[in-house]
């Protein structure tokens, strides 16, 4: 690994001169020492430090004067611009950096919170400077009313109102005994077998044979070594700039065969019934309606191989807020104590009754 030291640029911070060399440790036009608030920076070329000379640098970071603030060798042990000793120091360019970069950080940060509580009124004023300004009101404006038109909807709203209409509708299925034709790999309890045969059942996977096949292999074969170049600062007006190398590799391709194995599909066969059997199901539904307070079941009329099967059941009221009607579903214990005619109070949400009599409304 190749070791060389290269001389760092800085700017003085006071007269604006540029890019002055890293080891002049004072501004050759105003004459202005390095301090905390110089840093160091490599130019578009690089100046490299003579052999003879090289060893002095890179063996630890300046160190900052207590009093006056000037940056000085590590080896020296009084300040060169007032000849304060070294020993009273308790920063280096380093750590007089990170302090610097925290108080430069915690300034910018105070900014862009004042730039924030402003931006209300600067936003304002903006737009008439460009378009800018007025897409962002447009924006702020379309959001605005979304909202408000989400929350006009949402927005529990309470009336008092009276009951318009109270229905009911009820139901009854009514089944027959029917004898069916069914198939299956067993026969039920009942079933009446009339037929049966050997039928596909499932599949079964069998391996047949193998194929050869091909596929494309990359793997990485070493092509030599290559060098790259690494920059650390020094701290002291200079860079370490080091030389390594490592291995380098380059893609080859290979052609590679292999067998893949072929599988059929072998059927696998069983007995199937085929049968006859009697079952329940459902002929007609029968049903009543009204608009009254006294619902009853529809009667039946049942042959002999009939029965009566599952019953249904649905009550409602139908109610008026301003000028729109809401048919609210209720359980029949709640629904036999209203009528139509009756004042109730109503809380709306999202197009629904959401509570009638302050009671909460199931929701279908």
């Amino acid at each position: 690994m190749a070791r060389r030291i290269v001389e760092g640029l800085w700017d003085c911070p006071y007269c604006d001169t540029r890019a002055i060399g890293g080891l002049t440790k004072s501004c050759p036009c105003c004459g202005h020492p390095q301090d905390t608030d110089t840093r160091f920076y490599i130019g578009k070329e690089k100046k490299y430090v003579e052999e003879d000379l090289a060893s002095q640098y890179g063996q630890g970071p300046d160190w900052v004067c207590p009093y006056c603030k000037s940056l000085n060798r590590i080896r020296f042990q009084y300040c060169a611009a007032c000849g304060a000793p070294k020993e009273e120091s308790e920063d280096n360019y380093f750590s007089s950096s990170e302090k610097q970069d925290a108080i430069k950080a915690e300034k910018e940060a105070k900014i862009a919170a004042m730039a924030g509580e402003s931006s209300g009124s600067i936003n304002s004023d903006s737009g008439s400077r460009g378009g800018g300004g007025r897409k962002s009101v447009f924006l702020i404006v379309a959001l605005l009313a979304i909202v408000g038109i989400l929350i006009f909807n949402l927005w529990p709203r309470h009336y008092k109102t009276e009951i318009t209409t109270a229905a009911w509708a009820r139901s009854t299925d009514v089944e027959a005994l029917r004898t069916v034709q069914e198939s299956d790999w067993t026969i039920p309890a009942g079933g009446r077998k009339t037929d049966s045969r050997l039928e596909v059942h499932h599949y079964v996977q069998v391996l047949d044979h193998y194929e050869t096949r091909s596929r494309q292999v990359s793997e990485q074969v070493y092509d030599g070594e290559e060098t790259y170049t690494t920059l650390s600062n020094n701290g002291d007006g200079t860079f370490t700039e080091e030389t390594h190398s490592r291995p380098k590799y380059r893609t080859e391709y290979r052609t590679e065969y292999y067998e893949e194995p072929v599988y059929r599909s072998d059927p696998v066969f069983e007995t199937k019934y085929y049968y006859d059997i009697d079952r329940w199901i459902v002929d007609r539904t029968e049903k009543s309606s009204g608009a009254d307070s006294e619902p009853y079941w529809p009667e039946l009329t049942l042959a002999e191989n009939e029965r009566e099967g599952q019953r249904y059941e649905v009550y409602n009221v139908v109610v008026k807020s301003e000028d729109k009607s809401y048919t609210v579903y209720l359980p029949f214990d709640w629904w036999s104590e209203l009528k139509a005619g009756d004042k109730v109070e109503i809380t709306v949400s999202g197009g629904k009754v959401k509570k009638l009599n302050d009671r909460t409304v199931p929701q279908q």
